[in-house]
């Protein structure tokens, strides 16, 4: 291996090093004890290459001084000739003779390039007339340097890699914009109690008569915790070898995936324990709909309530109109109006309520602190690089234990349309 292949070695090894330090630093963290391994490894190796391109520069360079020293004592001694009859020196060779036996037409190419002298390709010859003949070696690969061909510069230009992966949008998680109730406690389940009942108004009591005696009404709603989990394997190679900031892309994922989860558990549970109100028609928006639901809204929880449907049905009532538009104001001079509120009340998308039609659920309306959620640990992670080992690849686990429960049933409520 000469020189420059050593240099080449050695530059390879440089690069692999500041990928794992750059890596590193992309995500705000420490080299592993794997990556670190590697990195020791590898400087290791870059040492010992530049101890060899060393001592083989230093070999190249004393044979290259005995190359001199030889050619030097071949020179006649002028010693020699004490009487000065040495022939007059003969002018210098055409340059294709200067280069020596062995020497071909690249080289007499190469001494042109540099020197201009023309002599190199067939003597007083011009340059152009010189191309083909006398055995000069013509050209073979007549084009321009490009990065269209690959052999014209192609294979040079490397192609270009986006380090990320461009991720899909989801629905954000509606517990905490909505208000749920978060509910603490240990133990699988947490039963959490609740007024059952109605708060009766005072009695009037004339003198010396007996105090009306009145009571609450208790009810309870067991929260117990469902246990829910995601396992995504990858191999050694993927995470050797990948450029795409693919763990980053897998924390977002996971995080979307678990919003999701929580969005589908809070709907199905209004659904479910709400209490539901007619709508209007069974498969169209109809102008009513929604002052139907809010009407339905015992006055005490309206002030905190706020819609929650599709977004193909929260666009099919914008579209009603009458006189003015009936769910957002009508716009200036034909101009649209950005409004996140609808009928006045603040409105929330989420695709887990069923589209408009017959004897589906499409809208809920409510004030959701009446609904409590219990999720006590949150988000939990184990990365496994033991269990599928066999077969090289690494075992991340997600995991969570959450649980939905309507606390009061009047506080939340669903549109249904008819079925027919």
């Amino acid at each position: 291996m000469n020189t420059r292949e050593l240099k080449a070695k050695r530059a390879a090894l440089i690069g692999q090093a500041r990928a794992l330090v750059d890596g590193a630093g992309k995500e705000n963290r420490e080299l592993s004890a794997e990556e670190q391994r590697q990195y020791d490894a590898l400087l290791a190796q870059i040492d010992q290459a530049k101890a060899d391109i060393d001592r083989l520069e230093k070999l190249e360079a004393a044979e290259a001084s005995l190359e001199r020293t030889d050619r030097r004592a071949s020179r006649p001694d002028p010693a020699d000739d004490p009487a000065g009859q040495r022939r007059a020196r003969k002018p210098d060779p055409p340059a294709f003779n200067r280069l020596g036996r062995g020497d071909d037409e690249i080289k007499a190419t190469a001494h042109y390039i540099r020197t201009g002298d023309v002599r190199a390709l067939g003597g007083a010859q011009s340059f152009a007339s010189a191309v083909g003949v006398d055995g000069f070696m013509a050209a073979s690969n007549d084009t321009d340097m490009n990065i269209g061909t690959a052999a014209d510069g192609g294979n040079a230009v490397p192609t270009g890699h986006y380090q990320g992966i461009i991720a899909k949008r989801d629905e954000m998680r509606l517990s905490g914009v909505l208000g749920v109730t978060p509910i603490p406690g240990v133990g699988t389940t947490v039963n959490v109690p609740n007024d059952n009942g109605t708060a009766n108004v005072f009695v009037a009591t004339t003198e010396a008569q007996a105090v009306d005696r009145d009571a609450p009404v208790l009810g309870s709603v067991a929260h117990t915790l469902v246990l829910y989990t995601k396992k995504v394997q990858l191999s050694w190679q993927l995470l050797r070898d990948e450029d795409s900031r693919l763990l980053a892309f897998l924390e977002d994922y996971v995080g979307r995936a678990a919003a999701r989860t929580h969005n589908s558990l809070l709907i199905t549970e209004v659904l479910a324990n709400g209490t539901s109100v007619a709508l209007g028609a069974a498969a169209a928006a109809t102008a009513g709909d929604p002052e139907t639901l809010w009407s339905n809204l015992k006055e005490a929880y309206g002030d905190a309530a706020a819609f929650i449907m599709k977004r193909a049905t929260e666009g099919s009532y914008r579209k009603l109109t009458g006189s003015a538009f009936l769910y957002q104001p009508t716009p200036p001079d034909g101009a649209a109006v950005a409004q996140r509120l609808f009928s006045g009340y603040p409105i929330y998308n989420s695709e887990f309520l069923a589209a408009i039609g017959a004897g589906n659920k499409s809208i809920a309306l409510g004030d959701f602190a009446y609904v409590g959620l219990r999720e006590p640990d949150g988000m939990g992670f184990l990365r496994d690089p033991y269990g599928a080992a066999n077969s090289g690849q690494v075992n991340l686990y997600y995991y969570m234990s959450v649980v939905y429960k309507v606390l009061v049933a009047e506080a939340v409520l669903y549109g249904q349309h008819p079925t027919g």
